[in-house]
């Protein structure tokens, strides 16, 4: 499952703090022994469509990008989100599966319109979690600072 948010509002040059959160989607309860965070109700508003009853932030990152420079998030030690910024407010989203002895493999790239995250839109990327039955994992990239 993957959606982009797309807009047409034009983007001011220059550093963007771009957020990415691994989220946990389950009917589960939090694990007594994580330091998950409850995810924010705005943001869980945005996945009301989808099924499961608690959302559990893993891990959540912030950071600038500018100048075409990729940057690269990881965000656990399965998963990283790479960002690279292109011509037209455009931003490239790689996503990676990482692999034990730390190989990473490419899963999909995204085109995402930045002007439309500098405007609160998101873009979310998920797929169901191979090693417990009837979760998920979900990736939601924002513009903005990790609270």
């Amino acid at each position: 499952m993957a959606s982009v948010a797309l807009g047409n509002a034009s983007v001011v040059a220059g550093e963007v703090p771009i957020k990415a959160q691994l989220i946990w989607g389950t009917d589960g309860a939090k694990p007594d022994d994580k330091d998950f965070k409850e995810l924010d109700p705005k943001v869980r508003e945005k996945l009301r469509h989808l099924r499961w009853k608690n959302y559990w932030v893993v891990k959540a990152k912030t950071q600038d990008i500018n100048d075409k420079e990729g940057k690269k998030f990881v965000l656990s030690e399965k998963c990283a989100v790479e960002f690279k910024e292109l011509a037209d407010d455009k931003l490239e989203v790689s996503l990676y599966t990482i692999k034990a002895g730390g190989a990473e493999k490419l899963v999909k790239t995204f085109p995402c319109s930045l002007a439309a995250l500098k405007n609160g839109e998101y873009l979310i990327l998920g797929g169901d979690d191979k090693e417990k039955w009837d979760d998920a994992w979900i990736v939601i990239i924002t513009c903005g600072k990790v609270k």
